[in-house]
C-alpha cells in the first residue's frame, strides 16, 4: 500500500510518497544562491511560513487538491517488467458488450447489486529498460475497485498480447447511488476511461 500527495504552494514543491512515511520537500527558492544575506533571510522566513501552512494542510482531511490512494503492487515490484499499452478493451454488462476505447468516457447504468466484466489486452514492448528480452511481467493500474489498484502480471514476454479478464462490482467505499469515474492505465501514455452510474435496485 502506498500513498501519493502533491502540493504546490508558491515556490514550495512538496512531493510526498508514503510507503511507511517518506517525505521529500523540494524548495527551489531556498536552494537558489543569494547575494545578500538579508534577502536570503527574508525568503527563508517567507517559505518557513509556507511550510507551516503546508503542515496544516497535511493534518486536514478535506483540503487536498491532488491526492491519490493506491494499493496492490507498485511497478517497481514487477520482475523483469515489460511496459505495454492497452490496445483493446470490452465491457460486458449482461448480454451487452461495449468498447470504451472507441467511445471514451461513456457512461453505463448498473444496479449496485450487480457486476460487470472487463476484458482488455496489453501489448508488451520489445524489450525491458535493461535491454534483455527474457520472460518477465507487465503492470497495469485501475480505479475500478474504488481506489487505485496496481497489479503485476507474470509470465509474459516481449511483443506479446496479454489478455486479462476481471469482474468488477460496486465499491464498498462508494455511496450506494453514485457515479464512479473509472480508469485503466499502464506506464505508457494514455488511459481508458468510462463512468458507472450505480443505482439502487
Amino acid at each position: 500500500m502506498y500513498k501519493m500527495l502533491f502540493l504546490h504552494i508558491g515556490p514550495l514543491h512538496i512531493h510526498i510518497i508514503e510507503e511507511s512515511a517518506h517525505i521529500q520537500i523540494d524548495n527551489e527558492t531556498l536552494n537558489c544562491s543569494m547575494k545578500s544575506s538579508g534577502t536570503k533571510n527574508r525568503i527563508f522566513g517567507k517559505n518557513l511560513h509556507m511550510l507551516v501552512f503546508a503542515s496544516v494542510l497535511l493534518s486536514s482531511t478535506g483540503l487536498f487538491a491532488h491526492y491519490a490512494f493506491a494499493m496492490g503492487q507498485a511497478p517497481s515490484t514487477c520482475s523483469n517488467r515489460y511496459d505495454g499499452m492497452i490496445t483493446t478493451m470490452t465491457i460486458t454488462i449482461g448480454h451487452k458488450t461495449y468498447n470504451p476505447i472507441a467511445h471514451p468516457n461513456m457512461t453505463f447504468q448498473l444496479q449496485n447489486t450487480r457486476s460487470y466484466t472487463v476484458t482488455f489486452t496489453i501489448l508488451t514492448s520489445s524489450q525491458i529498460s535493461q535491454g534483455n528480452s527474457l520472460n518477465g511481467s507487465t503492470w497495469y493500474d485501475t480505479s475500478a475497485p474504488g481506489y487505485q489498484l496496481g497489479e503485476c502480471v507474470n509470465g509474459v514476454g516481449p511483443n506479446q498480447n496479454v489478455t486479462l479478464t476481471t469482474t468488477e462490482s460496486h465499491p464498498g467505499n462508494l455511496a450506494p447511488a453514485a457515479t464512479q469515474n473509472v480508469s485503466w492505465s499502464t506506464l505508457t501514455s494514455g488511459s481508458v476511461t468510462y463512468n458507472i452510474k450505480w443505482v439502487n435496485p
